[in-house]
């Protein structure tokens, strides 16, 4: 499989929310403006969405080669505590997911870092995994603050839960946020059914260049999807196409 680079619609929010971007026409700028093929949609984009709008979305994506690939959610999710509402979003987000042509969901649950708490929530996720797993998606789970945020940890979650179909969504953010973001993406790359490549992730030790980000994963043998997520407040089509450009060139180098 070949290293694919796409494109995560919150990186257009400021575009979306202003009313200078139809979400619904974002796949067709993902390929024409950005020379991306797929795109990563976010939960809160959803909301209000009926029949009408995912089939224009997923034929928008299908039209322009550049079709939705992930349904990504956000926001914290309370397994423990409020475990049956969670159970019941996934299955909505499974729903939308399958709607949209995609192959993945991802979710983001709260780890407390107590075994108790933790073995509760893996019994929850591995409950959700038949819907998911009917519906022919894959379940990521996306670090957060908790137990999840250390790679490490975040595996041996992954291996307790179990099944081809769960891994990991790394993103360069939660990466640089332990200090040593490029060991954190080897680490979970294996794991990974998608990667987030956050731009700019901070200063210091917490910044991660897209380009050294690209180059870790892809030498402990990551060829799925890196979505492209422009956290700045400059121009977002303007960065992204630099991006792009310069991870072309270290792909296209390293076929050389």
């Amino acid at each position: 499989m070949t290293l694919q680079l796409t494109l995560a619609i919150q990186s257009l929010n400021p575009l979306i929310d202003a009313g200078n971007q139809d979400i619904l026409e974002v796949p067709r700028v993902s390929a024409e403006t950005l020379d991306l093929r797929g795109v990563m949609i976010d939960a809160k984009h959803l909301a209000g969405w009926g029949v009408e709008s995912y089939d224009s979305f997923r034929n928008c994506g299908d039209k322009s080669k550049s079709p939705c690939l992930l349904v990504r959610d956000n926001t914290p999710m309370d397994l423990l505590g409020a475990s049956e509402a969670a159970l019941e979003r996934i299955q909505r987000l499974s729903v939308a997911a399958n709607r949209l042509g995609c192959n993945a969901i991802s979710i983001t649950p709260m780890f407390p870092d107590d075994k108790e708490s933790a073995d509760k929530i893996v019994n929850n996720l591995r409950s959700a995994m038949a819907g998911v797993e009917r519906l022919e998606l894959n379940l990521l789970l996306q670090p957060c603050e908790g137990l999840s945020c250390n790679p490490d940890e975040l595996i041996e979650i992954i291996k307790q839960i179990g099944g081809f179909r769960i891994g990991a969504l790394p993103t360069f953010s939660a990466a640089g946020a332990t200090g040593n973001g490029i060991e954190a993406l080897r680490k979970l790359a294996p794991y990974a059914g998608g990667i987030v490549a956050d731009f700019p992730t901070g200063r210091g030790k917490k910044n991660i260049d897209p380009v050294e980000g690209l180059q870790a994963v892809r030498e402990v043998g990551y060829s799925n999807t890196i979505a492209l997520n422009y956290l700045g407040k400059g121009d977002a089509i303007k960065e992204i196409k630099k991006v792009v450009k310069k991870m072309r060139k270290c792909l296209e180098d390293k076929k050389k």
